[in-house]
């Protein structure tokens, strides 16, 4: 890999706080914007994440229980199933189907509930009616808290050990939606598909609020990028957002400061507005006050065609990133971008997991407040055409995604990106690209599951189906060996349960595609 030097960058514009109050649903920028504007880069400077207390989370039915008042700091990836017997399951689903990089697009939430009693819960939708333009200013918020965001509330049950597919955006006006479920009882997530004649792509909906999301991966150069950002809370949030580009320039535009969310308010931006020509960017958000739920769509578009990747945000850096499955074909590219929120350079070491079979690893040094660029398919001696486990490591919390490239010719879509994963676990929900009789898209199927043991002792591994605990798939996997089952082990659309005698990342991989990791989903961590 090419170094990158770090460019000695201009002296930020200070982060202001806007003194809006009108809960706005939704701010998009137009392309016409878009073309008078210009970016404004950054000082490289630290940021500091300031995580306060979240007052409650809002936008449920009087039958059902509030969520706890002080949520707790996400762990791990921001996205895991509420144990069985937990008193409530809430969570937070957002697309910006509908506007910019989503125009044309729809979404459905695809609802499982793991425990053996039916869990009757409210579906509370915020819908895009307006637009309008922030105006920053220096001055402080004002103390008046902004009124809350409507919502239509819906009842939803979802049957023990089953899965139900809903559309929040149904029998509502056209426009970008935020979701927030919350049910009576434990053991329910929610995992959102989205479509549309570019692709498809499917992510978890956040099991947490955080005062902080990150993403590696997406561009502006080509295609459309959108940073979603949505408020489920009681309380209103504060945000901002800079941005890390390959060349080292840290991107702080005024435009992404100080964004004020009225509580149950979704915000969608055009990155492209501001962040522009970057071939591969970073994102990090950083709320100065309260929390939220952040996630980036791409509208890919790549050599041999287009894409729809539905990116999750992590509640902050990790020295360690793992994919479970990687398959570099004849033709296609996979390439990691590595970013570095950090005021120093790191030091990266990408290595990876091949049962009976040895790959040397190579190390990386990623300059300070940058994205670097890793082309796994391009690097020699690694496997072509052969699935293999990644695991990047670092001398210091960095953040990492994986973009795959279907080779010209491939089916639609072309090109997907996919978040690392933080963490590993001995139990794993595999959710399934629709429910039982309702794929997500025209045939849309588990292809492959794969399950990957990032520690020195061999795994014993069992998959069974959810609703009747039937066994589907079991094997023995080598310490730092990955095993993937076919479409003939775990094809359709039933949600799988993963159990390993030690801890596992667990990778499904969707389609229709035009290559592996395209359409991929990590697991879901799930208590015993």
């Amino acid at each position: 890999m090419t170094g990158i030097e770090t460019n000695e960058a201009i002296e930020p514009n200070e982060a202001s706080e806007t003194n809006e109050t009108d809960p706005v649903l939704v701010k998009s920028r137009i392309a016409s914007h878009r073309r008078k504007q210009r970016p404004v880069q950054g000082r490289t400077t630290a940021i500091v994440a300031v995580a306060l207390v979240v007052l409650g989370v809002a936008l449920v039915s009087a039958a059902v229980p509030e969520p706890s008042a002080e949520p707790a700091v996400p762990a791990g990836d921001g996205t895991a199933v509420s144990p069985a017997d937990a008193h409530a399951s809430s969570f937070f689903c957002t697309t910006g189907s509908g506007l910019d990089a989503g125009s044309g697009a729809a979404t459905t939430v695809v609802l499982v509930n793991t425990t053996h009693s039916a869990v009757h819960g409210t579906m509370a939708t915020t819908v895009a009616t307006a637009t309008a333009v922030a105006t920053p200013t220096a001055a402080p918020v004002a103390t008046a808290a902004p009124a809350p965001a409507v919502a239509v509330r819906k009842p939803v049950t979802v049957p023990p050990l089953g899965t139900i597919v809903v559309t929040p955006a149904e029998g509502m006006p056209a426009g970008a939606t935020a979701s927030t479920f919350a049910f009576s009882g434990g053991g329910v997530t929610g995992t959102a598909i989205i479509s549309s004649p570019q692709g498809w792509s499917t992510a978890p909906c956040a099991s947490e609020v955080s005062a902080q999301w990150d993403f590696a991966g997406g561009a502006t150069a080509t295609g459309l990028l959108d940073l979603s950002l949505y408020n489920p809370t009681a309380a209103p949030t504060v945000v901002g957002a800079t941005f890390l580009t390959a060349n080292g320039n840290v991107l702080t535009p005024q435009e992404y400061q100080g964004i004020l969310l009225a509580p149950g308010q979704l915000v969608v931006e055009n990155l492209g507005a501001y962040v522009q020509s970057q071939a591969v960017v970073a994102t990090l958000v950083r709320a100065s006050s309260g929390s939220l739920v952040a996630t980036e769509l791409d509208q890919m578009v790549v050599a041999s065609g287009s894409g729809l990747a539905l990116m999750s945000g992590t509640p902050g850096p990790s020295t360690t990133w793992r994919f479970a499955q990687t398959t570099a074909v004849q033709g296609g590219t996979v390439t990691l971008a590595l970013a570095n929120p950090n005021v120093e350079p790191v030091t990266v070491l990408v290595t990876v997991g091949l049962s009976g079979a040895s790959v040397e690893p190579r190390r990386l040094r990623i300059p300070a407040r940058t994205v670097a660029s890793f082309a796994a398919s391009a690097t020699a001696g690694w496997p072509l055409g052969s699935p293999y486990s990644l695991t990047v490591s670092s001398s210091e919390p960095i953040v990492v995604g994986r973009t795959v490239v279907a080779p010209a010719g491939a089916a639609s879509p072309q090109g997907g990106i996919s978040p690392g994963a933080t963490t590993a676990t001995e139990h794993w929900l595999v959710v399934g690209p629709g429910g039982p009789g309702a794929p997500a898209v025209a045939g849309a199927t588990r292809q492959s599951l794969a399950v990957a043991v990032p520690g020195p002792s061999a795994v014993d591994v069992t998959v069974t189906r959810l609703d009747n605990a039937t066994v589907t798939a079991r094997a023995r996997v080598a310490a730092h060996g990955t095993v993937v089952f076919g479409p003939d082990r775990v094809g359709g659309l039933d949600p799988l349960v993963v159990t390993a005698s030690g801890p596992v990342t667990v990778e499904a991989d969707d389609g229709p595609s035009g290559a592996p990791g395209v359409v991929a989903q990590s697991g879901l961590p799930l208590g015993p």
